[in-house]
């Protein structure tokens, strides 16, 4: 009995000839097939053997990430880097991939500018990584805000000038006190700022529904970027219950949810990001499905992922000037977003 509870222990393993090779081969298959939770198995094992050994760690990474287990999967990628194990520019962008995966964007900003500042990044990847940068320091400013307690109540007497708030942070602070006070004394400054072709989209977004959450009742005029509109906002549907919000954010699910879930969800992101800055306008005379293409091919170029303008054709069923309207428009929303 003692001598099959020690064979099966674990302890001598090593002794069976070839068996890290094997692991790896198993464990790479795995990968290959989808079989996540047999790779972690097989790659575990082989890493217990070869603990430098690169092409393990980047299975084993990839399995746990694609198996869900995202921190370990970053935990390994940050050992690599650390450990100098693999080519440190293949190992990064990996962990960029985690990190966004992960939501971690302030922790990809502090990577990038790292690499940038030591100039480690290779000539061909920097325009990537550049792009990436700005991605991530746009994601950054879509994080919640804590309101701060120890600031004083908005005075009613006291009308703000909303003209002078330029930053996003204050905007927020600003307009979660608003939603919780008496706002008769700031409803002028409202509507003027709304109504003002210079104001920020953003901020006129959260003041409608500072207006909103008040029931007010009276129409108000909205302008952004020379668009006008007058709006209830005690009647207006919430921001992401737009029609054609949800008709793109529709067709990408359906397009490529299942097959590459990761570009799904950082599309979507953006897509809200943008819903919210237009609302409550949507776009004119541009189809869903060319924006839901030219959405897809602005994501895949901010992670340096090639795609053509055939491949998003075929699969949006619109014609290349439409994707290409549709980029110069959302060229647009991400200047001033």
């Amino acid at each position: 009995m003692k001598k099959r509870e020690q064979k099966d222990s674990g302890e001598n393993i090593i002794l069976f000839p070839g068996l890290e090779k094997r692991l790896i081969e198993k464990g790479l298959e795995a990968v290959k097939l989808k079989d996540f939770k047999n790779a972690v198995h097989y790659l575990e094992d082989a890493l217990s053997l070869d603990p430098d050994n690169s092409e393990i760690h980047i299975g084993l990474v990839l399995a746990y990430f694609e198996s869900g287990n995202l921190h370990k999967s970053k935990k390994l990628a940050e050992s690599m880097l650390q450990k100098d194990i693999g080519n440190y520019i293949d190992i990064m962008e990996l962990y960029l991939m985690i990190l966004v995966q992960l939501g971690q964007y302030a922790e990809i900003i502090t990577a990038i500018e790292g690499l940038l500042e030591e100039k480690e990044v290779p000539k061909e990847k920097y325009e990537h990584f550049s792009t990436m940068l700005a991605f991530s320091r746009k994601h950054v400013h879509l994080a919640p805000i804590e309101i701060e307690e120890e600031h004083e109540d908005i005075k009613e007497h006291e009308p703000i000038n909303f003209f002078a708030v330029l930053d996003q942070n204050e905007q927020i602070q600003i307009a979660a006190k608003l939603a919780q006070s008496n706002i008769r004394n700031q409803l002028e400054g409202i509507e003027e700022y709304l109504r003002d072709q210079d104001g920020q989209y953003f901020f006129k977004t959260i003041l409608l529904n500072v207006l909103a959450e008040h029931g007010f009742e009276r129409s108000v005029l909205v302008n952004k970027g020379g668009k006008q509109k007058q709006v209830i906002p005690a009647d207006m549907h919430n921001w992401d219950d737009q029609k054609q919000y949800n008709e793109i954010i529709g067709i990408l699910e359906a397009g490529i949810s299942q097959e590459d879930p990761i570009l799904y969800e950082n599309t979507k992101e953006i897509i809200k990001r943008h819903y919210f800055l237009l609302y409550p306008f949507e776009v004119e005379s541009i189809s869903s499905n060319a924006l839901a293409a030219a959405y897809h091919r602005l994501v895949t170029n901010y992670f340096g992922i090639e795609i053509s303008l055939e491949e998003l054709e075929a699969l949006y069923e619109v014609e290349e000037r439409e994707i290409q309207a549709a980029s110069e428009h959302i060229s647009t929303l991400e200047e001033i977003s």
